[in-house]
């Protein structure tokens, strides 16, 4: 008989962070070994609270359905030992088998039914091999147990249908008690069947499922802060978060004293948000309101009590960042920057005073290459650092970078100087934006880039999944500032200068192995826009250095590569290029005398014609005007090499021949190395 199945695992309260992934690996976990058994099951959910993790699996069937099972054995003329083993492994006598032929002449083979188990038998080690393979950060163990779990294991439910399924592990055998919420319903609840789990938490205040109790903490939140006067900031990763750490959410607003409202903004949303997991409020212009909105995991008889302890307990948080606030803005930002060189920025790469002046030199030369402002930039790299040693950053390492912003308008540093140094950690990961200004770019590109630069010659790249420097995010990125703000820049002779620069000699093959990090890294980048493969490795073939330069390559080799002249002109670069790989290439002039037939006139013909137009189209970036020119060899190319033996026995025909190809192949990789083209 089919009936829902649910596996309910209790414990002291779970760290946030890997509560959806361990969730969803249990019900994966799960699933995929009932289906592994061959038992019959439908559709599954999961849920995810701060005390459970659990597993509701609909319309599960009691047992494996029985199979019937071939078994072959030895051929009939083996020997009557190893048939009666045979047949004893099976069970049953000789006689029961059945022959069957093969190409290599009869074999005995047994047939039969295998009755399936019950699922109250296969169950149970199903469980504990999914608890015990589940992905978490740290086990920690308790009492006498040799089994550890993430925390403590409290209590264990498994219910199909009506009925226990008595799974042990733990010290513990799992039965029908759940336990709801810890302050409003502290007694154990009996469930009756497994369907009734979801309803009979929700009833004893607990809304089981991440999902709903998600929607119901951003609905919360959002009519709180309205009713407040303002617009909640509800950043995606704090609504998971407080998702969480709550069963039953009761959103609350609390106020924050003016004086606090000096700080800049981002100190007040670090400590509000980091610290605390309280939501920022905003006015309609985005200016931050004295307000903010907490999530509490219990219906209070008195609420007013608890949103006094709220603001008490954010009170010392934002006294402390006050003061450092007031005291650090005593000093310039340039008097800050002289304790530097008593910081270690890392063993063999010096100071953090060291490494400013690698940004200073860096900087310069990036500012020439992308034309901004060298004055601007060098100023900047030269301050950018010296936030560090600051209370405030010691105190919120998040915003440095940003407090030396702030810190650069009160030392009455220029606009352009401070912005620069507020955005030079940007992007900070994969959702955050580039910098906005020309310096800013700058100093970010010179400070990933020495990073980089420095790592990799003391030897320190990251190897499979291994990236603990964030060196992998660094050139992402470097790329991403290169590519979306349209930046064409050599990074070859970039990242030679900040290779230079290091106070280590490094691994001879620092440079190239940088490049090849970077271009690894920009494939990705690549990829993520629909670039093939085989786009890239066209477009790369070519060893250029400019990312901008090699995505506009990829673009319009992509927007070609459906036409037939692509598919035609791939096919003759791959036998252009395996010829001259075996004959070699052979660059000296053309002579159109030698030409016997009028496929090998036409088609130097058509390259001359097109030579002058193609480069100065690739000259101009434009590689869709270039390609729609070399589109016009698809029939000079086809004819040539129906019409023409390029390997002629005349040895001076076949090396003129060789010379026309050696022409194309040139013109061909103008643009790309077609011959890498698939299709």
């Amino acid at each position: 008989m089919n009936a829902d199945l649910l596996f309910e695992l209790g414990c002291e309260e779970l760290p946030p962070a890997p509560l959806q992934a361990m969730a969803k690996e249990l019900g994966q976990r799960v699933s995929d070994g009932l289906a592994e058994l061959g038992v019959e099951a439908g559709e599954a959910r999961i849920f995810a609270t701060p005390r459970r993790l659990a597993v509701l699996i609909r319309d599960v069937a009691d047992r494996q359905p029985d199979r019937d099972i071939e078994r072959r054995g030895p051929a009939t003329k083996a020997p009557e030992k190893a048939v009666a083993g045979f047949a004893r492994s099976c069970g049953v006598e000789v006689d029961a088998l059945d022959t069957i032929e093969t190409d290599k002449g009869p074999y005995y083979v047994f047939r039969g039914q295998e009755i399936g188990q019950p699922l109250a038998d296969i169950l149970p080690p199903l469980i504990i091999e999914s608890i015990r393979k589940l992905t978490t950060p740290k086990r920690m163990r308790w009492g006498s147990l040799d089994e550890g779990f993430l925390r403590p294991v409290q209590w264990m439910v498994c219910l199909h249908g009506h009925t226990v399924i008595p799974v042990e592990l733990f010290g513990l055998t799992a039965d029908r008690l759940t336990s709801a919420h810890r302050f409003h319903a502290p007694e154990p609840i009996a469930l009756e069947q497994a369907g009734d789990y979801e309803t009979t938490l929700f009833d004893h205040q607990v809304i089981a499922s991440f999902e709903e109790r998600r929607k119901i903490v951003a609905q919360q939140v959002k009519r709180t802060a309205e009713r407040a006067g303002g617009i909640a900031q509800m950043d995606a990763a704090l609504v998971d978060e407080v998702t969480a750490l709550v069963e039953w959410p009761v959103a609350l607003s609390g106020q924050i004293d003016e004086r606090f409202m000096a700080m800049p903004p981002e100190v007040l949303i670090t400590t509000i948000e980091s610290h605390q997991r309280y939501f920022p409020v905003r006015n309609a212009e985005a200016g931050l309101l004295p307000r903010f909105v907490t999530v509490a995991n219990v219906e209070s008889l008195d609420i007013q009590q608890v949103v006094l302890g709220n603001e008490r307990v954010v009170r010392p948080r934002l006294e402390d960042a006050l003061f450092f606030w007031e005291k650090d803005r005593k000093q310039s930002l340039a008097q800050f920057g002289e304790r530097l060189d008593k910081v270690t920025f890392q063993k063999g790469l010096g100071s953090y005073a060291d490494k400013t002046r690698r940004l200073e030199a860096l900087a310069a030369t990036l500012a020439e290459s992308l034309g901004a402002d060298s004055d601007t930039a060098t100023r900047a790299a030269a301050l950018a650092k010296a936030d560090l040693v600051t209370d405030m950053v010691f105190e919120f390492t998040e915003l440095e970078g940003i407090v030396g912003g702030y810190y650069a308008r009160e030392s009455g540093e220029p606009e352009a100087v401070a912005g620069a140094i507020a955005e030079h950690y940007q992007p900070r990961g994969p959702s955050d934006a580039i910098p906005a200004t020309p310096a800013g770019r700058v100093l970010a590109l010179a400070d990933k880039l020495d990073t980089l630069a420095g790592q990799f010659a003391l030897g320190n790249r990251p190897t499979g999944d291994r990236d603990p420097l964030g060196l992998r995010r660094a050139a992402l990125g470097v790329l991403r500032i290169l590519l979306e703000a349209e930046q064409p820049l050599d990074l070859r002779i970039a990242l030679a200068a900040a290779v230079a620069h290091q106070p280590v000699d490094g691994e001879s093959d620092t440079p190239d192995a940088l490049q090849a990090f970077f271009a690894d890294r920009l494939r990705g980048l690549l990829a993520d826009q629909g670039m093939g493969a085989d786009v890239f490795d066209a477009v790369t073939a070519l060893e250029l250095a400019d990312p901008l330069d090699i995505q506009h390559r990829c673009q319009a080799v992509r927007s070609f590569q459906g036409s037939a002249a692509a598919a035609s002109l791939a096919a003759a670069h791959k036998r252009v290029r395996n010829i001259l790989k075996k004959s070699g290439a052979d660059t000296a002039t053309v002579e159109t005398p030698l030409f016997e037939a009028d496929a090998e006139r036409d088609l130097f013909d058509t390259m001359s014609r097109l030579a002058e137009q193609v480069t100065a189209f690739v000259s101009q970036g434009d590689y869709a005007a270039a390609l729609e020119q070399l589109a016009t060899l698809q029939a000079p190319v086809d004819q040539f090499f129906e019409e023409v033996m390029v390997m002629a026995d005349d040895a001076a025909v076949r090396s003129n021949r060789l010379r026309l190809l050696t022409q194309l192949d040139a013109l061909l990789r103008q643009v790309a190395d077609f011959s890498h083209l698939s299709g």
